[in-house]
């Protein structure tokens, strides 16, 4: 009868584990709208990612660890859109929420890229060097815009 007894205690308890352990891996709507923007940004969807990130922030249950998260989204899609104001916006609102997370000053180095400012680029790889020192993308990055902006040479003057 005892044995019985323990039995049933430890399949109990085996059910209540596994019940905890499924539970705690659901995600709020707002959440999982975050995750789904990263995945459609990696497979370069831009305008889904974005519109993913955008109904994350506008759901009212995005926790707020995950805001940062869904503005860096927001820039990363509005940057492959070539919304570089709207992009850098999303940008500075990251990095206000969280402002020693590299990757969020390495998106916002993209932008100055692509807009062509070099010095700035750098400005900003360089910075989110100091919260992430060595990191190859990072050095990549500062590598590329070295390499650009050597190739375009001395800026012009306009008025000659």
């Amino acid at each position: 009868m005892a044995f019985r007894t323990t039995a049933f205690f430890c399949i109990a308890a085996a059910f209540t584990v596994a019940t905890f352990a499924a539970s705690a891996q659901m995600f709020s709507r707002g959440n999982g709208l975050v995750n789904e923007s990263a995945y459609a940004l990696d497979r370069k969807n831009w305008r889904q990612g974005v519109e993913l990130a955008q109904e994350a922030m506008r759901s009212g249950e995005l926790m707020p660890s995950n805001t940062p998260a869904a503005y860096n989204n927001l820039c990363i899609g509005l940057t492959g859109l070539g919304k570089f104001d709207e992009a850098m916006d999303a940008c500075d609102s990251a990095i206000k929420l969280k402002p020693r997370q590299w990757s969020f000053y390495n998106n916002r180095g993209n932008i100055y890229f692509y807009r062509s400012e070099f010095d700035r680029a750098l400005a900003e790889y360089y910075k989110a060097l100091t919260f992430s020192p060595g990191d190859d993308v990072l050095l990549q990055n500062i590598a590329l815009s070295l390499k650009v902006r050597k190739g375009r040479g001395p800026a012009k003057n306009q008025s000659s």
